[in-house]
C-alpha cells in the first residue's frame, strides 16, 4: 500500500444487527426489529399481511432485537478492535434511539448519550468513526403511518434526525454515509425502504419513489452537514459487484449493461447530481409513475458526495435468456451461477478478482475516492474448545485484499480504506442468523439468542491483525 497517505483498516457493523437492547432507554422498534427468523425476511410485505410480520405472537424469533449485545459490550468490543490494530470503525446510529417514533420534536437524550460514549471509546483508542445514519433502519411508526420512504414527509423527518446528530457530534465525526446500500430498495423494499405493498398495485413505482425520496434526504443531509461543519465528508454507499455477461453473445452483453445501469442508478445521482440520460425513457418504457417536485433537481445537483463507498461480496452474472441456468445467492438477491467461479464455503461464489474489476469500474465512472466499507464471507463456523479454525475466511481475505492492493498499486485506484463486514459476529440481513458468521471475532450465541455472548478470537483474527500491521503486505507472502 502506498505510504504517506492515511489508509483506514478496520471493520463495520450496523446498529440494527449488533446493538440489541431494542427497547432500552426510550428506544422504540424499527422495521428491522420485525424481521423474523424465517423465509419471510427478504420477501415483499403486503399491507394485508402485516399481522403476520409486524405483530409478535410470541412464537416468532426476531434475532435483530438481540444483535450481538454491542449496546452493553461496546467498551470491550472496541478494545478488541484496537487489539486487532484497526484504526477505524464503521457503525450506524439507530434512528429510533434518537427519535423513537420519528415524529418527536425533541430527541431522546439517552440515545444521544449512548453514542457519546461509543465515540469517547473510539477517541480513547484513536480509531476514526465512519458513521451511517440509516443502515436498513427506520422507526416502525413511520412504516405504519407513512409507508416508510414512499411518503415525502419522511424526508423532512430524516432531516431533523440527521441535523440533530450532526450538530451534537460536530468535530467528532468527519466521515458520514447517510444511507446504506441505497440501491437495495429495489431488491428488499421493506428492509431498504420500510415499504409495505398493496396487492395489485404498481409496486415498482413505489420502490423508485422511495429511492427518489432517499436521494433527496441524502442531498439535504449533505447540505446541512456542510453548513454545520465544512470539514464533514459524505459518501454514497451501494451494494456493488461487477455484472458479467453469461457469454460473449451480444444479447448477453447488452443484458449485463442494462442490469449495471439500473444497479448504479442511485450512486450516479449521488455523484453527478442528476438522473442519467436513460432514466426518463426507462420510466416510460416500464410504465412507472414518479413524482419529482420542481425544486428537487436543484437540491440533487447542488449536494453531491465527496467519496463513493460500497459493499462487495461477490460479482453477478446475467443473460438475455436465463431459462435453465442455475442461480446462486449474492448480496440480498440471486444471480446466475458463473461457471468460471468456485462456490467455496459461503452461500455465494468467491470472486476476488471481481473486487479489482469493480474498483476499476467505479473509479472510471465516478472519478471520486473509493472506500470499501463492507467485504467478507458469511458462513458456518465450528467453535471447539474456545477456538475457530476458519482457514476459508483467511483464504477469502487474502484473495480479496491482494486484489484490492493490486488495484491501488498497479491500476492507480484512489482508495480510502478497507472495512471488513461483521467484524464481530452478528445476525445476517439475508437469513437473520448469527450462525451465518462474518467476523474474525466469534460470539458465543446461537440463532435463538442462547449462549454466553462472550467473544473469542478466531484464527482469522491473527491473520487480519498481520494484514493491518504490515499495511497489507502479508497477502503477497
Amino acid at each position: 500500500m502506498k505510504q504517506g497517505k492515511q489508509f483506514f483498516w478496520g471493520g463495520a457493523t450496523s446498529a440494527a444487527q449488533s446493538e440489541g437492547s431494542y427497547l432500552a432507554d426510550g428506544r422504540q422498534p424499527s422495521n428491522f426489529d420485525y424481521l423474523p427468523l424465517d423465509d419471510r425476511r427478504l420477501k415483499a410485505v403486503y399491507k394485508n399481511q402485516t399481522n403476520s410480520i409486524l405483530h409478535s405472537t410470541g412464537e416468532e424469533i426476531y434475532p435483530g432485537r438481540n444483535g450481538n449485545d454491542f449496546y452493553q459490550r461496546y467498551e470491550s468490543d472496541i478494545a478488541l478492535l484496537k487489539e486487532l490494530g484497526a484504526n477505524s470503525f464503521r457503525f450506524s446510529i439507530s434512528w429510533p434511539r434518537i427519535f423513537p417514533t420519528g415524529e418527536e420534536q425533541e430527541p431522546n437524550e439517552a440515545g444521544l448519550q449512548f453514542y457519546e460514549k461509543v465515540l469517547t471509546e473510539l477517541e480513547k483508542q484513536q480509531m476514526e468513526p465512519i458513521v451511517t445514519l440509516s443502515h436498513f433502519e427506520i422507526p416502525l411508526h413511520l412504516v405504519k403511518k407513512y409507508n416508510g420512504w414512499e411518503n415525502r414527509k419522511v424526508v423532512d423527518l430524516f432531516q431533523r434526525y440527521a441535523k440533530t446528530v450532526m450538530e451534537r457530534f460536530r468535530g467528532r465525526i468527519k466521515y458520514w454515509i447517510p444511507f446504506n446500500e441505497m440501491n437495495m430498495v429495489l431488491h428488499i423494499p421493506y428492509i431498504g425502504g420500510g415499504i409495505l405493498f398493496e396487492e395489485g398495485q404498481d409496486n415498482l413505482s413505489t420502490q423508485y419513489q422511495a429511492g427518489h425520496h432517499q436521494l433527496l434526504a441524502n442531498a439535504l443531509a449533505i447540505e446541512t452537514g456542510k453548513q454545520i461543519d465544512p470539514e464533514n465528508q459524505f459518501g454514497a454507499m451501494l451494494a456493488a459487484g461487477k455484472t458479467y455477461a453469461y457469454t460473449c453473445d451480444p444479447k448477453d452483453v447488452f443484458a449485463a449493461l442494462q442490469q449495471e445501469k439500473e444497479n448504479l442508478l442511485f450512486s450516479d445521482v449521488q455523484v453527478f447530481g442528476e438522473y442519467p440520460k436513460f432514466f426518463p425513457h426507462f420510466l416510460k418504457e416500464k410504465g412507472l409513475n414518479l413524482t419529482i417536485q420542481p425544486e428537487d433537481s436543484a437540491i440533487l445537483k447542488k449536494n453531491t458526495v465527496d467519496f463513493v463507498s460500497f459493499s462487495y461480496y461477490s460479482s453477478a452474472c446475467t443473460a438475455a435468456e436465463e431459462n435453465g441456468i442455475d442461480r446462486v445467492a449474492t448480496n440480498g438477491y440471486t444471480t446466475l451461477r458463473n461457471p468460471y467461479l468456485p462456490k467455496g464455503k459461503s452461500v455465494w461464489q468467491d470472486d476476488p478478482l471481481g473486487l479489482r474489476i469493480t474498483l476499476n469500474q467505479l473509479q472510471d465512472r465516478y472519478h471520486k475516492p473509493l472506500f470499501i466499507v463492507e467485504n467478507g464471507i458469511g458462513t458456518q463456523d465450528e467453535f471447539i474448545d474456545g477456538a475457530v479454525h476458519d482457514d476459508y475466511r483467511i483464504h477469502y481475505l487474502q484473495g480479496h485484499i491482494k486484489n484490492m492492493m493490486l488495484a491501488v498499486e498497479e491500476d492507480g485506484i484512489d482508495l480510502m480504506g478497507y472495512l471488513m463486514w461483521g467484524i464481530i459476529d452478528l445476525p445476517s440481513v439475508s437469513e437473520g442468523k448469527i450462525s451465518k458468521r462474518y467476523g474474525v471475532i466469534y460470539v458465543d450465541q446461537d440463532d435463538e439468542n442462547n449462549g454466553s455472548h462472550q467473544r473469542y478470537k478466531k484464527d482469522s483474527f491473527a491473520f487480519y491483525q498481520k494484514i493491518i500491521s504490515s499495511n497489507g503486505a502479508v497477502v503477497f507472502e
